[in-house]
């Protein structure tokens, strides 16, 4: 907790901390102070207001659904069902074969950076058609 709130909720800290203040200033301070007050209130009440129709008409969604012979799990579960599955996609089938250093045989599908075998072959003037499956 900061040292101002600390002052602040304490009666004999605020007394202290204001003593040097002339009546003005702190009847200016408890002017903005009471606005601030005001303020939050009326910020608390519309919170409290929006919850309360939000939760009104979630009860009124209950009853209708019930009214309709429906659950709410019934909603759930038709919805995970009918909803596209997102996942990992398909891998890449592979367009061309080629023989790496060490004699393996191994497919690159086009994409990404080029495979050290195929590079060479290409700076020395080969065609990547050449290494079509």
């Amino acid at each position: 907790m900061s040292d101002f709130i600390k002052t602040f909720t304490n009666a004999r800290s605020l007394k202290a901390a204001v003593r040097d203040l002339t009546l003005e200033q702190l009847q200016e301070g408890f002017a903005k102070l009471t606005d601030i007050v005001e303020e939050r209130r009326r910020t608390e009440a519309a919170n409290q207001a929006k919850e309360s129709a939000r939760l009104q008409k979630i009860e009124e969604m209950r009853a209708l659904l019930a009214s309709k012979g429906l659950d709410i799990a019934d909603l759930i579960s038709a919805s995970t069902d009918t909803a596209k599955s997102v996942g990992k996609r398909e891998p890449r089938p592979a367009k061309y074969k080629y023989i790496d250093e060490n004699g393996n045989e191994k497919n690159w599908t086009g994409q990404g950076r080029t495979p050290l075998t195929i590079q060479k072959a290409l700076n020395e003037g080969k065609s990547l058609s050449e290494f079509s499956i």
